[in-house]
């Protein structure tokens, strides 16, 4: 397969008054940098006027044929002009001859797979003034069910890309951005064989598992065979682990993939989604025992056959998400699926993958990834040189055997300042809830008044790191009494209907059977109550005018509103968004149907769209109107949404808007 020259991007990251930056990925070095101009329209036409001087450009090669470039650009005059359109290019040298993103018809407006809106002549943005309005979502899988939802945010950008007043200027991803764990089996082989060429070699994994051919029947590197491995060699506890990404190459192929019709292009339908038959034909599939009987088989092939259509699907959004990629500025944080999924759901989890080579090597490759495709451009400033010594030793070379390799793995299982914060309006504050997290050596109590047990979820974020989130607040100028908006991958709250069922039914089990913890997510902030009240007491010591969390990760979208009252005086009003799943609709048919028929009945029978709740000085958290003294108490309303439910449960995407005091949300 001939690789394009862009591989992915351009993707507009971290952008401020006094610079903005652009990521981009190419399957070859070449110099690049990128300029930033005010568009001017006029009579339906537009013009540009070059309003950057610097620019820097910062070119990690990860593989072979794969160049991750970061260019900041800063303005020619004191800063970048707010509430204007501007544009930018991308401009490329060989050393003799230069050219930009038009010569490879991104520009033309006519071209299907053009990353301009209207008659802009350049992927276009702008820095909000006062009125703020942002889309943000999480949960977007290759083969999940149902159409994209940032194909409706790219409708929107193109009815309003020039309408500044209706325009979202950001776009928060909330987690998942991938799914590791979860490929589909017909774009396995194309994964793993652009995985190689990227890199330029297959990584050595067998190395990692010397007992792989003498226990197993499977090879690494079958389609449907890596499920049982990654369960004993990895220590992974995904359920549906077929083809779990495990090199640095895979996961870099999965990005690329989900980000940009380019490679898609370049290979063509036919070989990157080939035929069952023939993988079947070449051994290249692993037929378990689960499927030796022909009505087992009929299932798969079936299995196989819908998933190949949502692939197809899923190519044919990829130049609407390009393109809304490249026309706001994008912020991300990870959650569980984009290293595997259960990623630090509890200390007993973390010990066993730590302890299986396979299972650490991976999750630090799924890091690096991480790293390159989504971190770098949030907030680049915040990575060390020793940090990003330690990524370009691991890029370098791959030998398990030697102190580099082993600082990488330490490095990235150990690195702390994954979180940062926003230059938005209101600035926003980015909360890791996945690698700072805290597990108590005594299991905590349960959440409820009439249960003595104690549950062993985890603390999602421990003193230490809300400690570090607190100076990323004060140095980002944001100051108490100011509105604040805060990204948690996890939701605060979770709809009460369910978190009830969780918390009395499979809690109390889970006590007994460890491994339900794990196969139900167990991991919500309700689930351990001293961090549920840590995260208040620390917006209150904040004090925020406005407190907004804009979470993901449920597949389903949902909207409440808590009024605290801390004693004896202190109150305060916490707005809660959640939007999810962009591509992964995981309530359909009667189960769709069942669980909204008992959030309806919840809703207008039984009210419990209102709940109250409080923490007591025994460090209980409990559900009712407190009886005796206690420290905070709160009275949490679900609201009802356009469609008469509580939740969405179709792929959509989160629109908020924010003018003064005012929060208008919706979901496309």
């Amino acid at each position: 397969m001939h690789l394009p020259d862009i591989l992915a991007g351009p993707i507009l990251r971290r952008t401020e008054s006094k610079e903005l930056y652009c990521w981009i990925a190419l399957s070859k070095p070449m110099e690049a940098r990128t300029e930033v101009f005010a568009v001017q329209q006029s009579n339906d036409a537009c013009f540009l006027e070059r309003i950057s001087s610097h620019s820097e450009t910062t070119l990690v090669k990860m593989g072979k044929n794969l160049f991750i470039y970061l260019m900041k650009a800063e303005p020619a005059e004191g800063s970048f002009p707010t509430g204007q359109l501007l544009g930018y290019n991308v401009f490329f040298s060989d050393g003799n001859k230069e050219w930009h993103l038009g010569d490879y018809q991104m520009l033309d407006s006519h071209n299907p797979y053009s990353i301009v809106y209207g008659d802009s002549p350049l992927p276009s943005f702008f820095i909000p003034e006062n009125k703020s309005t942002f889309m943000y979502g999480s949960c977007q899988k290759l083969h999940g069910t149902g159409n994209d939802a940032l194909i409706k945010g790219d409708s929107l950008l193109t009815e309003f890309w020039s309408d500044l007043q209706v325009r979202p200027s950001s776009l928060f991803l909330l987690g998942d951005q991938i799914y590791a764990d979860d490929v589909a089996d017909p774009i396995t082989p194309f994964i793993q064989s652009l995985g190689e060429i990227l890199i330029g070699k297959k990584e050595p994994l067998q190395d990692l598992a010397l007992e792989l051919d003498q226990k197993y029947s499977t090879k690494m590197y079958q389609v449907n065979g890596r499920g049982e491995l990654t369960k004993e060699l990895c220590g992974f506890t995904s359920r549906k682990a077929a083809n779990h990404l495990l090199s640095l190459g895979e996961y870099a192929a999965m990005y690329l993939l989900s980000w940009s019709p380019a490679l898609w292009q370049a290979a063509g339908q036919k070989a990157a989604i080939p035929n069952l038959d023939h993988l079947l034909a070449e051994n290249k599939y692993f037929v378990d025992k689960s499927l030796q009987s022909d009505k087992a088989f009929h299932t798969k092939r079936k299995e196989y056959e819908e998933q190949s259509k949502s692939l197809i699907q899923f190519a044919a959004s990829t130049p609407h998400i390009r393109r809304v990629l490249a026309n706001m500025s994008v912020y991300m944080i990870f959650d569980d699926h984009d290293i595997t999924d259960d990623w630090n759901i509890s200390a007993d989890w973390m010990e066993n993958v730590w302890s299986a080579p396979l299972g650490r090597h991976s999750v630090a490759n799924g890091l690096t990834a991480y790293w390159a495709f989504q971190g770098w451009g949030n907030a680049p400033d915040s990575f060390s040189a020793p940090f990003l010594a330690v990524i370009n030793s691991r890029l370098q070379g791959l030998n398990y055997k030697t102190t580099p390799y082993e600082n990488w793995i330490s490095a990235m299982w150990t690195y702390a300042n994954w979180h940062y914060t926003i230059p938005s309006t209101p600035i926003t504050l980015v909360l890791d809830t996945r690698t700072q997290r805290f597990y108590p050596d005594t299991k905590q109590r349960m959440i409820t008044p009439f249960l003595t047990s104690r549950t062993n979820g985890p603390n999602l974020i421990n003193k230490d790191a809300w400690d570090q989130l607190e100076s990323s607040l004060n140095e980002s100028g944001w100051q108490e009494g100011e509105p604040l908006i805060l990204l948690s991958a996890t939701p605060l709250y979770g709809v009460d209907l369910i978190e009830t069922f969780l918390k009395k039914i499979v809690l109390p089990v889970s006590k007994n059977i460890p491994k339900l913890q794990e196969a139900m997510d167990l991991e919500w902030w309700k689930f351990n109550s001293r961090g549920f009240h840590e995260f208040h007491t620390r917006i209150a010591k904040w004090n925020p005018s406005e407190c907004v969390i804009l979470s993901g990760d449920a597949h389903m979208a949902f909207a409440l509103k808590s009024e605290v009252e801390f004693f004896p005086h202190d109150k305060r009003t916490i707005h809660q968004y959640t939007s999810s799943p962009i591509k992964n609709e995981s309530f359909r048919g009667l189960a769709n149907l069942a669980i909204k028929g008992s959030l309806f009945l919840s809703n207008q029978v039984i009210k419990k769209n209102i709940t109250h709740r409080y923490y007591d000085h025994s460090q209980l958290l409990s559900e009712g109107e407190p009886s005796t003294a206690c420290i905070w108490k709160e009275t949490i309303r679900h609201e009802t949404l356009e469609n008469g439910f509580l939740i969405k449960t179709t792929n959509n995407i989160g629109l908020i808007e924010f003018t003064g005091c005012e929060i208008n949300n919706s979901f496309l």
